[in-house]
């Protein structure tokens, strides 16, 4: 079925595309090169790293596990910038807690150490993120929010492109690549402070009001990175924990097995991220420089895929794009699964292939499942995504740490197998009778269920 809502939501993409002057900020620079030195070089970068100081691939798992624990810290940060209005300070200060922290990264040996460097990097990269959207709600008009938004996850996603390519160039050289990474936070310190607003519009207690009428399924449309644990840190960073304490009531419901879908899709997947540079090496004699073009590649045509991906949910709807990359994401691991256990000639190209529809089915599961996560919520919208990026980060934290120990004892196919299973599993809720189609035109879904008293 196509959504109702999509021309006008195309239709402001496209005029924040036709005039981006009106809704950049010099400071959108500096997310930029968060996303560079974070979802690039940082990513790339320290499964090496790891790999090479200690030969154990397994600790990968619990030092992106705790990357991921302080990307889970954003909501802390919007309460406390909120109540205490330390934007500026807030806003550099993680820059800079997560540029001294990459920095320190590569001279620190042992578990220990690297989890709580990856930590505070975690922690900074979202005390960044989580402020640099409150300066939109906060500071700029209400009409503007969307195409801001949208256009501050763009230049994260680019950033992204950048940092690949950058980590790339660098794969002989870990340890300058990360200070590299470092540099560019340190640079984002400077940057940052340019243009920054200085007056507020909204009172600082309506935050959580406003979020329930914001237009996410306008702000999927615009590129962002799926990427340790980022994909549950897009859409103004707004996670609905408290909403979690209703998943009993909504599981039965349309939303709630779309949910359990999207849970066990993101649960499969989260390992394979945290490990793909050193699994594609060592599997499959991919060099670490050539995995990250392929993928700066493939994330830079993915940016152009988020709008098409829109186009495609206005003609066929929602559940079938969502359906149609599933399985194209399915398809990528099933290759790279079977490829592993066969000796055969070639494999480095078939391998590419496979990673390439991994991570090209992102744009596409990306708008539909956040318009299917809106649509059919009884819950307010606002509330809706809240509860998914809820559930995507509990998938994705858990996901990274389970692969630690497969990785251990069955190997990289164990890893893979997770996402062949993971994203099988996101297929059967899909199939079910009345797993993710809409409710009835003139029916009242929203009323069924009471909002959460304190949404997170």
């Amino acid at each position: 079925m196509p959504e109702s809502h999509t021309p006008l939501r195309l239709a402001l993409l496209h005029r924040a595309w036709r005039m981006p002057k009106r809704y950049i900020a010099p400071w959108y620079i500096a997310y930029l090169l968060l996303g560079a030195a974070t979802a690039g070089i940082f990513s790339l970068l320290v499964p090496l790293m790891i790999v090479a100081v200690s030969h154990r691939p397994s600790l990968i798992a619990y030092v992106f596990g705790a990357y991921n624990l302080g990307l889970l810290t954003s909501p802390i940060w919007g309460k406390l910038t909120e109540r205490r209005r330390d934007y500026r300070f807030i806003f550099l200060g993680g820059f800079f807690v997560a540029a001294c922290s990459i920095v320190v990264l590569p001279m620190a040996s042992g578990i220990s150490v690297w989890c709580l460097l990856a930590f505070l990097t975690g922690l900074g990269t979202a005390a960044a993120s989580t402020v640099a959207s409150l300066f939109i709600f906060d500071f700029a008009p209400r009409e503007e929010w969307e195409p801001r938004i949208g256009w501050l996850q763009s230049f994260n996603g680019f950033g992204l492109v950048v940092g690949l390519l950058i980590a790339g160039a660098l794969t002989g050289a870990l340890t300058m690549g990360l200070w590299v990474a470092g540099g560019l936070m340190f640079a984002a310190l400077f940057v940052g402070g340019i243009g920054l607003p200085v007056k507020r519009t909204t009172h600082p207690f309506q935050l959580r009001e406003t979020l329930q009428d914001l237009d996410f399924r306008s702000l999927a449309a615009f590129g962002y990175t799926e990427f340790l644990g980022r994909g549950f840190l897009h859409h103004s960073h707004h996670l609905n924990l408290a909403g979690l304490r209703q998943l009993p009531r909504l599981l039965p419901t349309a939303f709630g097995r779309f949910l359990v879908s999207w849970f066990s899709l993101s649960f499969g997947v989260a390992a394979f991220f945290a490990y793909f540079p050193i699994l594609l090496q060592q599997s499959y004699g991919l060099p670490a420089s050539l995995t990250a073009l392929t993928y700066a590649i493939a994330a830079g045509v993915g940016i152009v895929l988020y709008v098409q991906a829109s186009r495609w949910c206005s003609r066929w709807g929602s559940d079938r794009v969502y359906r149609w990359n599933l399985v194209l994401r399915w398809a990528g691991f099933v290759t790279l699964f079977v490829l592993y256990f066969l000796p055969l000639p070639g494999k480095t190209a078939i391998a590419l292939f496979g990673f390439a529809c991994i991570v090209l089915a992102w744009p596409a599961l990306s708008v539909s499942g956040t318009a299917l996560a809106g649509r059919l919520s009884p819950l307010s919208e606002g509330e809706a995504i809240g509860l998914f990026n809820a559930s995507t980060a509990i998938a994705t934290i858990s996901g990274t740490l389970a692969g630690g120990p497969l990785a251990a004892t069955l190997g990289y196919a164990a890893v893979l197998g997770l996402g062949v299973i993971g994203i099988g599993l996101a297929w059967l809720p899909a199939l079910t009778r009345h797993s993710i189609h809409p409710e009835p035109v003139g029916s009242s879904p929203r009323e069924k269920l009471p909002r959460p008293r304190n949404p997170t």
